[in-house]
């Protein structure tokens, strides 16, 4: 392996990391928010999307020979774009709550989506690999989770969605931490 694909994936894992603790971080914000509104769980949502999109289009474009590459940029751009568009239009309550949980569930389903296709379909001559079917699985499952939501009168879409983003962050930052994280050689190996 060359100085430069060890110094890109010495990084990878960082930026990986870094993804799992903001979901982690929202997640356990969810859940001892205490008895905030249904509003704070779609900002927390549309945060993780737009910040996950971000920078995943950041990573797409440093990495454009990398295969899945283009699949990346679509990725990151729908949830960047789509997160920011959602946002906006949130904060000035452009739109009715109901109507933005279900715009934020198909941006939340089309982001994950998005990530199963890459693993299954566009990931060259990569090895398939779980990790990236889970976090994209429970991406899914989240945006199920909004349209579940609207649809049932008791459920507590806030602690649900912070149970979901807590597993996700963990989930994420165990494999950058475990899997990603580059090794450090050991001293016989260098003789």
């Amino acid at each position: 392996m060359t100085a430069k694909g060890t110094a890109a994936n010495s990084n990878t894992w960082i930026w990986t990391l870094l993804r799992g603790v903001i979901a982690l971080g929202l997640g356990i914000f969810l859940i001892v928010g205490g008895e905030t509104a249904r509003t704070t769980a779609a900002y927390v949502v549309l945060i993780y999307v737009t910040i996950a999109g971000g920078m995943q289009t950041f990573s797409g474009l440093f990495n454009r020979r990398a295969p899945g590459s283009t699949t990346d940029r679509i990725r990151g751009l729908v949830g960047l774009l789509g997160g920011l568009v959602m946002l906006v239009l949130l904060y000035f309550n452009v739109l009715t709550l109901s109507t933005a949980f279900i715009i934020i569930a198909i941006l939340v389903i089309a982001f994950g989506l998005l990530g199963l296709f890459e693993v299954f379909f566009d990931r060259g001559g990569d090895r398939f690999r779980v990790m990236p079917v889970l976090v994209n699985v429970l991406l899914v499952a989240l945006g199920a989770l909004v349209f579940y939501s609207s649809s049932r009168e008791g459920f507590d879409l806030q602690l649900w969605t912070g149970l979901v983003l807590v597993i996700l962050g963990a989930i994420v930052g165990a494999y950058a931490y475990f899997v990603q994280k580059p090794q450090p050689q050991l001293a016989s190996n260098d003789i």
